[in-house]
Formats: structure tokens, C-alpha cells, sequence
């Protein structure tokens, strides 16, 4: 069956159909492509050759992240908890949407099991832990919504004397609409499997206290729009991509919600993940991506487009997270600015025009 192209000159992809039952058949082979819906685990010990991974392996090469979004009419929230394995990783950024002003920006890197612990189960019943000195950062998934939470001390931390400096308690009501899960094979020799589970534009609630000098100030997550990111799989020791999401309503009045990923190392141009939510309903965007950025100047726009010409977009950061890790055997650059999108996604003959909505863009490089 041929596919032949609208008026826009793009040719229509295909829709995106159910989730399998399993992640891998019975023989241990993997369901590859982008499915609506979320599983309940994400195994890998069933993997078949040459999937498959030995123990060392396992500890080495799965990489598993917990990544949450969320932003009201006054700030752009972005944390993550990241179990690498041998190492792990925490952060939080909090941004005030009219001025730019950086109100947190914290990151806590080096963390190890059990301290740094992400499950395998992308939501009901997920949990997910960041436990350090003045540092503890959860995730926690019900029925109904999932929680992160973080408390935060400055440091140095003392036990029994130092006061909270910043308390997150973020909801984000998943039933509203179907979230998308994309299963990839990376080229690797041997190949290698990762799974990623995403939704967006979902409803918020929840507050935020930062207690700057003895004054509280407290922001009302209630009305806002969020959405996560679970990542289960075995990545090549060196790993890269660039990344773009964003939710909110559209010019006439949709609420959308935008996953695009750019460039993933043994990944490229076959990246199924690329998704837009329009009032709850995913369709797939083009898997070639182009995520475009100033090394020199992060602060300035980025172009952001698909080679089928769907999706038009600039990004224009408002500050930037970065995180710099280089101890010989591990290192990353981490970026992740936060800002607004303006422009354009062509989703079959409806043009969504959008204008300041709030998002993140990232570019890492990783030797994990």
C-alpha cells in the first residue's frame, strides 16, 4: 500500500496503532516502532540474541531516567532522576517565565544504587529515588497521576539545622489521554534495544516553595500543563542526541503537546518517537529532526524542523541548565535551556500555528 501526498506536499504517516501485549515476542524479539499507550514494566531479561545483555553488561550498558515537565502561566519547571548504572544523577531548574530569572538550579551528580534508583515500571507503580546530603528527590506513580517530589538544602548541609530551601510537590494527571511509547534499535555491534515512554500536555497541580533568606514564596502548579519521560535501555558507552518538547494551547485554541528527538547516536533518521499530542490524540512527525543551536551563544534562537517541512519552529531560550562532568572514564555536557516556541506544525491539513509556548531544548554528549 502506496501513501501519496496532501496539498502540503508532505506524505501522510501512518497512524499510530496499540500497544503489543509484550515488549518482546515470544522469542525474545522486540515489538520496534511507536505504540499508543504505556506498558505496565519494562523488562529486559527476556531479550533474545543479540539483544541480550550478560550481567556486566546490564550494569555498564542500561541506562533508565525518570524526567518530568511541567509549566504554569508564571514558571517553566524541568527535573530528572537518572540511574546510569555505575553512576546517577538528580536535577531541578525552575525559571520565571516573564523576567528569565534562573529561581532554582540545582544538580547533585555522582550518585550510585541503592541511593539512585529508577523502576521499570514507566508509571502505575513507578518509583523512582535521589537520595544525597540535603537532597531527596521521588517519583512515585498511582492510578491516576503521577508525583515528583524534591526537597532541597543548600549546602553544606547540616544535619537538624539547615532549612529547606526549595519544596516541589509536582502532579501530573495522567488519564487525561494516551501517552506513546517508542521502541528502538540502536545500531551497535551487537545492536542494541532502548524504550522510551512519554506523554504531554497533561493537567497540573500540585505547589512549589522556595525559601529564599526567610521568605517564602509559593507558586500554584494548579492549571498548568506537563508531561514525562521514562527511558529503559541499553545505550552505547558513547551517547548522544538533541532533544525539544513543549505543551501548551495553539493560536485557535488546541492543546498540544510536542516530542522530538535529533540525531541519537546508533539512532539518526529512524527515530520513531516523534510525536504531536492534539487535544489528547498522537500522530507521528517526520523521524528526520533538526535541532540546530550555537555552541558559542546557547542563547541564542534555535531552529527546529523536519525534513518533510511539518514542523517550523524556533526556540527562544530564556536560561540555560548545564551540567559538566569529566572524570576520565565518565563524562557529559548536559544543556538544557528553557524558553518558549513560536511557529508552525503541519499535522495532516490542519496548520497549528503556535506563540510562546513553554518548553525545554537539550543537547547532551555522554561517555557513561
Amino acid at each position: 500500500m502506496t501513501s501519496s501526498s496532501d496539498e502540503s506536499g508532505t506524505t501522510p504517516l501512518p497512524a499510530i496503532e496499540d500497544l503489543p501485549k509484550q515488549f518482546y515476542d515470544d522469542a525474545g524479539n522486540p515489538h520496534f516502532g511507536v505504540f499508543r499507550g504505556i506498558p505496565d514494566i519494562v523488562d529486559l531479561s527476556g531479550l533474545a540474541e543479540p539483544y541480550a545483555r550478560n550481567r556486566v553488561g546490564q550494569f555498564l550498558r542500561h541506562k533508565r531516567w525518570k524526567y518530568v515537565f511541567a509549566a504554569t502561566d508564571d514558571i517553566i519547571i524541568a527535573g530528572a532522576i537518572v540511574d546510569a548504572g555505575p553512576s546517577g544523577t538528580g536535577f531541578l531548574m525552575v525559571t520565571d517565565r516573564a523576567t528569565g530569572n534562573v529561581l532554582v538550579d540545582v544538580s547533585r551528580p555522582g550518585g550510585t544504587r541503592p541511593l539512585v534508583r529508577v523502576g521499570n515500571k514507566p508509571l502505575v507503580g513507578h518509583e523512582s529515588q535521589y537520595l544525597f546530603a540535603g537532597t531527596q528527590i521521588t517519583a512515585r506513580g498511582a492510578d491516576t497521576e503521577l508525583r515528583f517530589r524534591a526537597k532541597f538544602q543548600k549546602l553544606p548541609y547540616v544535619p537538624l539545622v539547615s532549612e529547606t530551601w526549595v519544596d516541589l510537590d509536582l502532579r501530573l494527571e495522567h488519564i487525561t489521554h494516551h501517552g506513546i511509547t517508542a521502541i528502538s534499535e540502536i545500531a551497535h555491534d551487537p545492536p542494541m534495544v532502548t524504550t522510551t515512554a512519554k506523554n504531554a500536555a497533561l493537567p497540573t497541580s500540585g505547589r512549589l516553595t522556595i525559601n529564599e533568606d526567610g521568605r517564602k514564596i509559593n507558586y500554584d502548579l494548579t492549571g498548568g500543563l506537563g508531561g514525562f519521560d521514562f527511558t529503559s535501555g541499553y545505550l552505547p558507552r558513547e551517547t548522544s542526541w538533541c532533544w525539544a518538547f513543549t505543551n501548551g494551547v495553539t493560536m485557535d485554541g488546541r492543546v498540544i503537546g510536542l516530542n522530538l528527538v535529533s540525531n541519537f547516536s546508533g539512532i539518526e533518521d529512524r527515530s520513531v518517537e516523534n510525536v504531536i499530542w492534539v487535544d489528547g490524540t498522537p500522530h507521528r512527525l517526520d523521524s528526520a529532526a533538526r535541532i540546530e543551536c550555537d555552541r558559542d551563544d546557547l542563547l541564542k534562537p534555535w531552529p527546529i524542523y523536519t525534513e518533510d517541512g511539518a514542523v517550523d519552529l524556533i526556540f527562544h531560550p530564556l536560561t540555560v541548565h548545564r551540567e559538566s562532568l569529566n572524570l576520565g572514564v565518565v563524562r557529559s555536557r548536559f544543556i538544557q535551556p528553557s524558553g518558549h516556541y513560536t511557529g508552525s506544525i503541519r499535522v495532516g491539513d490542519e496548520l497549528l500555528e503556535i506563540d510562546a509556548l513553554p518548553g525545554v531544548i537539550e543537547d547532551q554528549d555522554v561517555l557513561w
